[in-house]
């Protein structure tokens, strides 16, 4: 008992597989664009992140690269399948091959579905780390050398300046007295009881080169301009990147993770339809097979299985014509071998 079938010609399977095919090449294509874009979202991101979180960086790269290889190998294998079903459709086992290479297919598509979580999930934990390793960062900017190039290099690549906001610099203490001129007023008022000092002072790479004007960034040695600040003028944060370093992270890798998203559900959507040609064109060469003329018609179907009598025809005229196509290979080296004997 069979149910949504359809009757196919010798051309009509050949233009089927066509389109299978190109179903193909279109998950192979798209298996290739999902690294290209995760990897230049978030090359630049990722390239600073691996000093802090080498781990997570890694394994976000690396179920994106073994998913996209797992697609390719599937799709590969389904070109050479495609091709077998044409050629041999007599092939005791062709069933068996197409339904084990439709259901791995299937699994690698709910598995693009998985990765996307996966890399979701991590990368929503690394964004929480990330906040307190970069305040630990602004804390030891002047003491390890390693935070304070990290520090600059990303607030200069990335165009951002502190963690979430710009005044985080201004509300971590990241200088201390013994840095200060002790005898200042200034200094003492604005030091603590642990000997660390919290003035309204950002690091020049927190400024921002859109604004033709002097960079505002530090009101204790900027004598000159202090006057701006006591004025209340806008000068001081707009010559100052706005934006967080953990917004100017998380921008890039969420368009990277909105891509993988979508390449996924296309995957899975062109897989469904993959599954379809797939069966009419196996069914539809087999009831060709059956009805004693390869190249006939044949009726292929959705829904179904095929009856004792006819699996037990099917088989027995596979075994024949594998007979056939073996002797008449076996024929044909034997001619090769005696015209280059005879030559």
């Amino acid at each position: 008992m069979s149910w949504g079938a359809f009757w196919f010609s010798r051309e009509g399977r050949a233009r089927l597989a066509g389109v299978v095919r190109a179903l193909l090449i279109a998950q192979l294509v798209i298996s290739l664009l999902v690294v290209l874009l995760c990897y230049n979202a978030s090359f630049r991101v990722m390239s600073l992140l691996k000093h802090v979180h080498r781990i997570t960086v890694y394994l976000f790269y690396g179920l994106i690269v073994l998913h996209a290889y797992c697609m390719k190998l599937q799709y590969t294998s389904g070109l050479r399948l495609i091709s077998w079903l044409l050629k041999c459709p007599h092939w005791p086992r062709a069933a068996v091959a197409a339904r084990t290479w439709l259901l791995s297919g299937t699994l690698v598509a709910i598995n693009g579905l998985l990765v996307y979580a996966a890399c979701r999930g991590t990368l929503k934990a690394l964004m929480k780390e990330l906040s307190s390793s970069l305040r630990i960062g602004i804390a030891q900017y002047l003491t390890e050398p390693t935070w304070k190039y990290l520090m600059d290099t990303m607030q200069i690549e990335l165009s951002c300046c502190g963690v979430e906001r710009p005044n985080d610099w201004h509300e971590i203490p990241w200088m201390n007295v013994d840095f200060l001129n002790e005898e200042s007023q200034l200094v003492m008022r604005l030091a603590g009881s642990d000997g660390k000092v919290m003035p309204p002072v950002s690091p020049y790479s927190c400024c921002t080169p859109r604004v033709l004007a002097a960079c505002y960034h530090d009101p204790l040695q900027q004598v000159e301009w202090r006057g701006a600040w006591a004025a209340g003028s806008p000068l001081p944060s707009a010559s100052l990147h706005t934006r967080g370093c953990v917004e100017a992270i998380r921008a890039p890798l969420a368009r990277a993770l909105l891509g993988l998203q979508l390449f996924n559900v296309l995957v899975l959507l062109l897989q469904f339809i993959i599954v379809i040609l797939t069966q009419l064109l196996r069914t539809s060469a087999i009831e060709a097979v059956l009805s004693g003329d390869f190249d006939g018609l044949g009726r292929g179907w959705l829904l179904g299985t095929m009856t004792p009598e006819e699996r037990a025809r099917f088989i027995s005229k596979g075994e024949q014509q594998h007979f056939v196509s073996a002797r008449a290979e076996l024929t044909q080296r034997r001619g090769t071998r005696s015209y280059a004997y005879l030559s």
